[in-house]
Order: structure tokens, then C-alpha cells, then sequence
């Protein structure tokens, strides 16, 4: 029994070195707000300005099943019915199956998810800012965790993969081939 005690610590600390992160269902709250978890070790902040009104662009952002027209590295979406609160849907992009719900939507103006993925977890935020010109300021907000997240899938590549989103959001609401 001794033995087991003292081994407690050290698994503690192992779960905070891998990164465990918190629970889906803290995650579930702080996306509900528009928030990521500020603080994971995988986080990024991107923003992209588009010659498009807001309306066309959440248009694009909750057409989920189109996501593979338009955005190339989603390979594939499944959703039954439009995205709105609580609405399940599943998704792939880079050979991974990510399982998200939908925990804020606020017709073109926010749009936020959890996701898991393996032993990933993430919050996905979307904002879309009115600007003159009939124009749109989209924020793009994501944190990720779990195990090992930051060594396996760090901030750069998280980055590099959330412009690759914002580019291709651009192109099809500008309608640009």
C-alpha cells in the first residue's frame, strides 16, 4: 500500500507533463462563451479580412457538408440537419476523425465547437466582425490538449492548418477559383 501512495505523485506528474488537459466538459463551457482554453498547450490565433458581407460568409462556415468543396484538407463531413446549438458532427481532415459539437451559434456573428480526436481535445472558434465595404473580419480561435498534443501537433502546425482554412474560406466567399 505504501508503495502504491508514493506512486501517486509521480502519475500525477506524468499526467501534467503529457498534457491531459482539462475535461470535455470544462472545454464544453469555455467554447459556449466563444473562449478557447487560453492556457493548453496547442493554442493559435489567426484573422483574415474578406471582400464578402458576414451573411455569406457563415454561410459557408455552417454548410458543414459542403466544407470538402471548398476547404481541400477536409477530406470529409457527416451532419444530419444545419449546425446550430448542440447539433453532432463528425469530420476528417488529414487522415484524422474528429467528433465535434456544436456549443455556440450566434447567426453570422460566432460559431464554436469542441472536438476529440484520439486522445485530443480542442475548441474551435469562429467570429465574424462586420467591417465598411460590405467586408469581413474573421477571427479564428483554437487550443487543443491531451496527451503529448504539444510535441505531436504543436502551435505552428495548428497555425499553418487554421490559414490554410482562412484561405480557403476567402477564396470561396470571394468567389475566387
Amino acid at each position: 500500500m505504501r508503495k502504491m501512495l508514493r506512486a501517486v505523485p509521480i502519475l500525477l506528474g506524468a499526467f501534467t507533463i503529457c498534457g491531459c488537459g482539462d475535461s470535455l466538459a470544462t472545454l464544453n463551457r469555455l467554447s459556449a462563451t466563444g473562449s478557447i482554453h487560453e492556457d493548453a498547450p496547442v493554442t493559435t490565433h489567426l484573422q483574415i479580412q474578406i471582400a464578402a458581407p458576414p451573411a455569406k460568409v457563415w454561410a459557408l462556415l455552417i454548410g458543414a457538408s459542403s466544407w470538402p468543396t471548398w476547404a481541400k484538407q477536409v477530406e470529409s463531413v457527416t451532419v444530419e440537419g444545419p449546425l446550430e446549438n448542440g447539433t453532432r458532427f463528425s469530420w476528417k481532415t488529414g487522415g484524422t476523425d474528429i467528433h465535434s459539437q456544436v456549443q455556440l451559434f450566434e447567426p453570422e456573428r460566432r460559431l464554436s465547437w469542441t472536438g476529440t480526436a484520439l486522445t485530443a481535445k480542442a475548441i474551435h472558434v469562429w467570429e465574424l466582425r462586420p467591417q465598411p465595404g460590405n467586408q469581413t473580419l474573421l477571427i479564428m480561435k483554437e487550443s487543443m490538449e491531451g496527451p503529448l498534443m504539444a510535441q505531436l501537433y504543436p502551435s505552428q502546425k495548428l497555425a499553418e492548418a487554421g490559414n490554410q482554412w482562412l484561405l480557403a474560406l476567402k477564396r470561396a466567399a470571394e468567389d475566387i477559383p
